[in-house]
């Protein structure tokens, strides 16, 4: 789909999402670089697997567990459109004005300091439509500078940092935003070794989510 402040660039998304009416939305932000849409490293894809390097087994069970897939693109076109106007502009296009209340974010490496920049953009949309962003050895340059924005992030928000120990194990950090090893040292394998953990606890929270739904029913007298 393309972006109509562009003429190049464009992104993916399914069905559901394009129409608006998709009820949970998975984002998926790729890093700086040479990756383009659907990749998490070129590297991997090429001297591995695509199945570890591409995002496609995220989207795979993504659409498992019912939620619509919007894959960005914020490299395709970098002389006129940086990967924060583009997702921005992805953001406006298909999540401003969906039916959407639930949306889960996964950026690898400099997709966090897209994912920091949209929720500047978007911050209504941060406090109240974003459940989680899965962040895989995020690079960031800070968090927002608005408070109650901040605080959000920091409550719905996991990294994935490069570490020896055992995945989910909980690391040191210094931001705000928690930490755990993804179980690798290497930043371009953060992505696929945090896969399980990631959607372990996208299955957790859409559990939780729903006993929430249930238990603020009150009962009534007939």
């Amino acid at each position: 789909m393309k972006i109509a402040e562009s003429k190049l660039s464009f992104f993916f998304a399914n069905h559901k999402v394009i129409q608006k009416v998709a009820p949970k939305i998975l984002v998926l932000i790729h890093g700086n670089g040479a990756v383009r849409a659907r990749q998490w490293s070129r590297k991997i894809i090429l001297n591995s697997s695509l199945e570890k390097g591409s995002q496609l087994p995220f989207i795979k069970m993504a659409n498992d567990q019912g939620y619509g897939a919007i894959v960005t693109n914020g490299n395709q076109e970098l002389q006129r459109m940086s990967p924060e106007d583009h997702a921005s502009a992805v953001w406006e296009k298909l999540i401003t004005g969906s039916c959407c209340d639930h949306v889960i974010i996964i950026a690898h490496s400099y997709g966090g300091q897209v994912t920091m920049n949209l929720a500047r953009c978007f911050p209504g949309d941060f406090l109240h439509r974003v459940k989680a962003v899965y962040l895989a050895d995020s690079v960031r340059y800070g968090m927002t500078g608005i408070p109650l924005l901040d605080q959000r992030l920091c409550s719905i928000s996991l990294n994935y940092v490069t570490s020896d120990r055992d995945c989910d194990t909980p690391i040191e950090f210094e931001d705000g935003i928690k930490s755990i090893s993804s179980g690798t040292t290497s930043h371009e394998w953060t992505s696929w070794y945090s896969l399980p953990s990631i959607f372990e606890n996208i299955r957790t929270l859409g559990k939780s989510l729903l006993d929430n739904i249930l238990f603020s029913f009150s009962p009534v007298q007939v």
